[in-house]
């Protein structure tokens, strides 16, 4: 829009309406934003501004923050997130409107009032809240509509994208499909090896597969949480039976130290083999921890024998090697116990 004055004509500051890519052309600070959406992108954005100083509310409707991690572990995150002074009403029944109030913030911004519902208690109750900017992170639809795809016979959908096979061809077979146009892993890194699995593929007569890759995945909050293969819950969809193996960073001599006590390394192990099936560490640098579960999964070297990976001490990935000797001591059965007093008394 634009507005007339005596010096001429000036163009007004557009409201503050933002999503994850041009929330980084800010040029001012907003003071009261507005983040729809509690997942990967909401999550690290609301912290990052409240943490620069704006107040920062989160809001969603499932009740859950980062809604594919284990909610315990996603807990850790929202709780130092409140401490930091996000707030969260995670409840929404129905957003229903959100319009410009005609007020401007001290820094500039145009001010909007957002009406929408909140589920309490079974009921839904109308609430109104004044905000300069607002951040919708609910996810993004693949740009693969007004291209002709139909003409080259590629299928598509406008939520999921390109209709890809196991070796990430197209409907039409001279044709392939690598990154967030196609995949449910939306990472640089996921785009990466996918466009690797493609040239092998179309290039040099290779039967390269996107099941076989392993995709680790990370969210740049503090802490930090990243997960590598299956949950829980895919694991008993499946029917595999499996072990549940835990090593806290509160008895990490290195985080000790240094102070930062704050979450853990989960295993999911093969009930029977040990192989790791799935894991996910919340804590400092977890994006960085996650590297070597994931080698060790590539390799498929069970957890047993990361109990034998010597690391510098004091580190805190220390903690996925003590993660080792715990599953290592559960391994002990009574008869294997008493089997192993049995030698040491025969040594004396």
């Amino acid at each position: 829009s634009m507005a007339n004055n005596s010096k001429g004509t000036e163009t007004a500051t557009p409201p503050a309406i933002l999503t994850n890519e041009t929330v980084f052309n800010l040029t001012k600070q907003p003071t009261r934003m507005v983040v729809i959406g509690a997942g990967v992108i909401g999550m690290e954005i609301a912290q990052a501004m409240q943490r620069l100083g704006t107040s920062v509310t989160v809001y969603g409707r499932s009740g859950k923050v980062l809604p594919k991690e284990d909610q315990d572990l996603a807990a850790i995150v929202k709780e130092q997130m409140a401490k930091d002074g996000v707030q969260f009403r995670l409840n929404v029944a129905e957003y229903k409107s959100i319009e410009l109030n005609g007020r401007t913030s001290e820094n500039g911004l145009p001010e909007m009032t957002m009406n929408f519902t909140d589920n309490v208690d079974g009921c839904e109750i109308e609430s109104e809240v004044t905000l300069d900017a607002i951040l919708i992170a609910t996810g993004r639809r693949p740009n693969v509509s007004g291209m002709d795809l139909e003409k080259a016979k590629i299928e598509y959908d406008t939520r999921t994208g390109l209709k890809v096979s196991d070796r990430l061809q197209t409907t039409n077979s001279r044709v392939f499909g690598v990154g967030d146009c196609c995949s449910e892993y939306k990472f640089t890194h996921a785009a990466d090896f996918m466009a690797r699995t493609v040239i092998r593929n179309a290039l040099f007569f290779g039967k390269a597969k996107m099941s076989s890759l392993i995709i680790p995945f990370a969210t740049f909050t503090s802490p930090e949480i990243a997960s590598v293969g299956l949950y829980e819950g895919d694991l008993k969809k499946r029917g595999i039976k499996f072990k549940v193996v835990e090593k806290h960073f509160s008895d990490n001599d290195r985080s000790l130290c240094d102070g930062s006590t704050q979450g853990l390394c989960r295993f999911r192990v093969d009930a029977t083999s040990g192989q790791i099936l799935g894991a996910t560490v919340v804590g400092e640098d977890a994006g960085g921890k996650i590297s070597e579960i994931t080698l060790a999964m590539q390799t498929r070297t069970g957890l047993d024998k990361l109990a034998y990976v010597i690391h510098p001490y004091p580190t805190t990935s220390e903690t996925i090697r003590q993660a080792g000797d715990v599953y290592n001591k559960a391994r002990l059965t009574p008869a294997v116990s008493s089997l192993l007093r049995g030698v040491i008394k025969l040594q004396r």
